[in-house]
Order: C-alpha cells, then sequence, then structure tokens
C-alpha cells in the first residue's frame, strides 16, 4: 500500500472515530431529552386534566367527564388512560393502538424508551372523588429519535465524504513532492535521467529533494562519461582521427568479413593527387584540412552497409557490398565529383588531380589480390584524361548476369504481388543457449536462382521503394503469427527508406494499433545509419513504436562512427553489434573497444547481441566480454544439441 493510501486510511479512520463519538454523543442527548421531555408533558397533562374532571365528577356528570378525557387524550402521545371513581368503583377506560408503520421493528427493539405511568387523585377540597392513572405512549420519542437519527447519519456522511475529499487533496497536494521522487527513482531504476525535480515548501524535504537531484545528476554525468569512454577508445581503435572515417584496421575486417561469405558488389579505390601534393608542398595542416573536407562529403554516400574507410594519406576506399557495377559506376563518379571540388580551379578547364579505381567481385578472393585489383584499376583510370574512372572484373565467369535497380525493383514487385517472397529465420541465443529471438531474412526464387535480400534491398533503397516491401513483408508476418499460438518473438528488419516516408509511419501506427496481441510475438529492427542520418524519423518512429507497447532493436550497431548518446534517450531493447567488434577477440586494444561498447549497453539494460558467431569458443570469449546474446552458425549448434 501507498504512503498515500496509508495517511489516507487513517486520517479517514481518525475521523470516521471522531464523527461516530459524536453521533453517539448527540443520539443519546436525543434520545434523554425526549424522555424528559415525555416525562414533562405527561405530569402536566395529568395535572390539567384532574382540575377539568373534578367538577364533573362531582356533579356525577359522566357524559361530560368522558368527553374531557376523549379530547384530551386523542392526539396519540398516550397508551393507555383509566379513571376510577373512588365511591362506586366505576371505570372509564381509554385504550389507543400503539403500532407505527415507519420507524423499523430492529430500531425499537435496539432502543428501549420505556412507556412512563402517571397515577392521581382527583379531590373536591377534602373530598376524594376518583383515580386518574395515565400511561404515555413512546411511539411519538420512536418516531423523533428517528427521524433525527435519519438527519444525523446523512450530516455526518456528508461531513465524512467532504473529509475525505479535502484530505485526499490536501494529501495529495502535501505529497506531490513525494511522488515527484518516487517517479524519478522508477526511471533512475531503469537508467532514465530526468529533469531535476523542483524545490518543494516543505522543509523537511527540501534536503531529500536536493540530495535526490545531486544523485541523478551524478549518475547521468557516470553514464555519460562511460559513454564518451567508449567513443573515444572506438574512435582510436577504428577511427582514422584526420578524416573522421574508418581507418585501416576497421576497413581490413570489414573487407575479411565480406570476403568470406560470397561477395557480391565490390569496392571503391579513390587516389587524390590534390591532398598529397598539399601535404608535401603546403605541409600536414593544410593536407589535414583537404582530408576533413573531403571525408564530410564523401560521409554523405555512408548507407547501412556501405563502409567508407581512410587507406592511407591520399587514399579512400568505399566498400559497396551487393551494388551492380551500375551503381559502383555511379557512386565513382559522385565520389570524383566531390574531389574535384578540392581543386582552386575556378574556370573548370584544369585536369583533375584525382583517380578512381572499380573492382567488381562475385567470387572468392583474398583481401591482398583484392587490393592489387584496385590498384590495377586505379593505374588504368589515370590513363582515362577525360573520365579517370575505370572498372575492372575480379571474376569474369558469372553464372548470373548483373541487374540494374530497375530490373531489382520489377523482380521484387513481381514476388509480392504473386506472393513469391519466401523466409528464413536465424534465432539470437542467450548466455544459456536461450531463443531470445528470430531474425527474418526474405529471398526470392526464381527459376534455378535465388536471391537474397542483401542483393536487391540496396537497389530498392536507393529507388526509394523500400515501403512497399515492409509493409508487405509485416503483413505476411504479423498473418503468420496470429495461427499460432504460442511463438518465439521475430525480428523484422525496416528498411531506411520506410523510416523517412511519413506515409509508412502513420501505415504502421495504425496496424499496431490494431494488433496489440503482437506485443510480444513482433520486434523492429532498424539500422543505425538511421540515427545518424535521419534521426527525427527514427525518433518519430521508435515513439510510436513504444507508445503501442512494441520493442525494437538496433542492426550494425557502432558501425557508423558517431556518438552513442542516442541509446539514453531512444532505449531500444537491444543492439546487434557490428561484426568488425566482434570478429578479433585476441586483440586486447580492440577488446577493450568491445568491453566498453557493451557496458554502456549493458548499464543503460539494453541487451547486446553479437553476430556471426561461429564457434563455442568464440561464444565464450564474447561472454567474458559482457556479451549477452548470440547469432551465428553456433546458434543453430547449440539450439539443436540441447
Amino acid at each position: 500500500m501507498t504512503l498515500y493510501r496509508q495517511l489516507l486510511l487513517w486520517m479517514l479512520v481518525v475521523l470516521f472515530l471522531l464523527t461516530s463519538a459524536v453521533f453517539a454523543i448527540q443520539f443519546n442527548t436525543t434520545k434523554n431529552y425526549l424522555i424528559e421531555q415525555q416525562s414533562t408533558e405527561l405530569n402536566n397533562v395529568v395535572s390539567s386534566v384532574g382540575f377539568a374532571l373534578s367538577p364533573y365528577i362531582k356533579a356525577k356528570d359522566f357524559i361530560a367527564a368522558e368527553s374531557v378525557i376523549n379530547a384530551t387524550f386523542d392526539s396519540g402521545y398516550y397508551s393507555q388512560v383509566k379513571l376510577t371513581l373512588l365511591d362506586s368503583k366505576k371505570e372509564i377506560l381509554r385504550q389507543y393502538p400503539q403500532k407505527v408503520d415507519n420507524i423499523p421493528d430492529w430500531f425499537q427493539s435496539i432502543i428501549h424508551i420505556e412507556a412512563m405511568t402517571q397515577t392521581t387523585t382527583l379531590t373536591s377540597g377534602w373530598l376524594q372523588l376518583a383515580n386518574l392513572t395515565v400511561i404515555s405512549s413512546p411511539i411519538p420519542a420512536y418516531i423523533q429519535l428517528w427521524n433525527a437519527t435519519i438527519q444525523l447519519i446523512l450530516g455526518f456522511m456528508a461531513c465524512l465524504l467532504f473529509g475525505s475529499i479535502v484530505l485526499s487533496l490536501v494529501l495529495n497536494k502535501v505529497l506531490k513532492p513525494l511522488k515527484n521522487i518516487q517517479k524519478s527513482a522508477q526511471e533512475m531504476a531503469l537508467n532514465h535521467f530526468t529533469a531535476p525535480l523542483p524545490k518543494p515548501h516543505t522543509r523537511e524535504l527540501i534536503d531529500l529533494v536536493n540530495a535526490f537531484n545531486s544523485m541523478n545528476i551524478q549518475l547521468q554525468q557516470h553514464f555519460e562519461q562511460q559513454a564518451q569512454e567508449a567513443d573515444t577508445l572506438r574512435i582510436r581503435a577504428y577511427q582514422d582521427p584526420v578524416s573522421g572515417l574508418a581507418n585501416r584496421s576497421y576497413l581490413i575486417t570489414k573487407l575479411q568479413s565480406w570476403l568470406l561469405s560470397n561477395p557480391n558488389g565490390g569496392i571503391i579505390l579513390l587516389k587524390s593527387d590534390a591532398i598529397e601534393n598539399s601535404y608535401q608542398q603546403s605541409g600536414y595542416e593544410s593536407g589535414d584540412q583537404l582530408v576533413h573536407k573531403l571525408a564530410e562529403r564523401l560521409k554523405e554516400l555512408s548507407a547501412d552497409d556501405v563502409t567508407i574507410a581512410r587507406l592511407n594519406q591520399s587514399e579512400f576506399i568505399l566498400i559497396a557490398p551487393n551494388a551492380s557495377e551500375d551503381d559502383l559506376m555511379e557512386t565513382g563518379r559522385s565520389m570524383l565529383y566531390m574531389t574535384s571540388e578540392l581543386n582552386s580551379d575556378p574556370l573548370g578547364i584544369a585536369p583533375l588531380q584525382a583517380a578512381i579505381g572499380i573492382v567488381a567481385c562475385s567470387a572468392t578472393i583474398t583481401i591482398t589480390a583484392l587490393l592489387a585489383h584496385a590498384d590495377n584499376a586505379l593505374n588504368k583510370a589515370r590513363q582515362q584524361v577525360k573520365e579517370p574512372i575505370a572498372l575492372l572484373d575480379s571474376n569474369k565467369n558469372k553464372t548470373i548476369p548483373a541487374m540494374g535497380k530497375q530490373q531489382w525493383k520489377t523482380l521484387v514487385d513481381e514476388a509480392i504481388a504473386n506472393n513469391l517472397l519466401h523466409f528464413t529465420f536465424q534465432k539470437a541465443i542467450d548466455t544459456n543457449n536461450n531463443i531470445i529471438h528470430k531474425e527474418m531474412f526474405a529471398y526470392i526464387t526464381q527459376g534455378q536462382h535465388r536471391f537474397n535480400a542483401g542483393q536487391f534491398l540496396s537497389a530498392i533503397e536507393k529507388l526509394n521503394e523500400g515501403t512497399k516491401f515492409d509493409c508487405y513483408v509485416i503483413d505476411t508476418i504479423f498473418n503468420q503469427l496470429t495461427k499460432q499460438t504460442k511463438s518465439v518473438p521475430i525480428a523484422i528488419n525496416i528498411t531506411q527508406s520506410s523510416i523517412n516516408d511519413t506515409g509508412f509511419i502513420r501505415w504502421l501506427n495504425s496496424k499496431l494499433q490494431s494488433s496489440p496481441q503482437m506485443k510480444k510475438a513482433v520486434l523492429f529492427e532498424l539500422p543505425e545509419i538511421c540515427f545518424i542520418k535521419n534521426i527525427d524519423n527514427t525518433s518519430l518512429l521508435c515513439e510510436i513504436i513504444h507508445q503501442n507497447g512494441f520493442q525494437f532493436g538496433i542492426d550494425n550497431y557502432g558501425h557508423s562512427f558517431s556518438s552513442l548518446g542516442y541509446l539514453n534517450k531512444l532505449r531500444p531493447s537491444y543492439v546487434k553489434l557490428d561484426f568488425a567488434y566482434t570478429s578479433q577477440l585476441d586483440d586486447q586494444v580492440k577488446t577493450d573497444v568491445l568491453e566498453s561498447i557493451t557496458r554502456s549497453a549493458h548499464n543503460l539494460a539494453i541487451l547486446t547481441i553479437a553476430s556471426r558467431v561461429e564457434t563455442i569458443e568464440q561464444k565464450e570469449k564474447l561472454t567474458q566480454l559482457k556479451v549477452q546474446g548470440f547469432q551465428g552458425y553456433v546458434t543453430a549448434q547449440l539450439v539443436n544439441g540441447k
């Protein structure tokens, strides 16, 4: 029971006891008054009737005597009147009915008001004429006492009700600072930090609120400091300090991961002679300025699956998985245009001091060979005077012809129209090998070929056609889960174009409102790049998901080298770590970075999940680094072995 209810209850008990005591006193006072009034009236009426009857009795006029008795005692205040003549023993007896209908029997049985008897002797001088006996009726007293009781009960009930309302309002106002502290403490327990509490007017609570505000600020600063430390370690290990892009170490890690899984897409190698010349001729400060300027423009090409890194002083690499050759050429031209902005050439007639080498990759290849191909493409590009771009294909024996964005879009539209989209699920488990959720992956089959989502999603993303795909997937999954009585939660990936589509956000809000039974069955997974490039729309979508009681997670957590401060504001239920943080667990610097990142999420009660976990040994090492979830080949191995 809350303090407010306890105080209110005890105050009401005290008020009730006081009211009951006043009621009892007032009731007894009224009862005694009515009894006393009954006695007084009986004495008065007996005396007055005695004087009126004496002349008639002396004159032996019994008819007149009866008339006086009937006229005097017809009001119902008396139950019996008896006149006994002393000389002849003749009696005149009158009895009046005592039943009354408007008083409960239980009231008369509980409250005892005795009938009073008054006897007097009528005389004429010294001569005794008759005895007059009058017995009063308690019924009028019962009626008055009952009416008074009803009035007292109604009055005291009104007082109790009014007192309860007043006490409730007063206590609510007095205890408001404590309620604010309670709410803030609940938020603090969930690592949600609120604004400082206002100072109350109660002297005893001022010190408590001041201490609580101080503790709240200190904890908030502690978490912010931990997030900053995680950012600092991450930047030191994986980020180039000048450009803010990924460094060579992070690039090699991403290339290893990409090349091990039947790579599709390609890499783009940019060589800027303007930057190299600036370093040689004007020094590091001038060169760093050009690097920073170019890096800011290159960041505009970033996406969820795109990695941009600085390879060395004047070379930059962009990894574009699942990109077609046309997409690679288009991106290469964009990078070349961004580099041209570094030239001081207002007339636009000077040759470009840059070159672009592109390598399309569709088969297993080593990192050394891939970079060698990129250098060859770069050398070939320098021979192109008009447009220094060259594309090399690392594998000339393709079994599947290249497809453009419009072809991918047509394929996806046909799959949606004909229900040709299929789904596979990959389980995520905790440290005890219990299933956390299943991540859904879509694919399309056409003839003998199978197209995974990674192959066509980048194309429809560039055409901003992800909304139609996401709506179809969500509808299909919801319909499937409706038919199942019990299932593991399913994580549905949302595309970046859908997050930026206000129509999709409204549709999803309506969908979630109409499907409250799916709260525990469905999770939404958002790419981290959306929290960097489209924070407003992403925040709106996250708020709608939270308002409807659903949960969401963040994919590729840590990929974009931005501050992790958005975690405290948006509060995802889990984050999936970028593979670069979990792949090289023997490097102490990188394990320190991973532990710092997971600690920041853990302190905010956010689950951290590592993807592409292949072995039990890798899972055990990640567990020691406070990683709480695992997804990959080891998942099926452990779950099926249970």
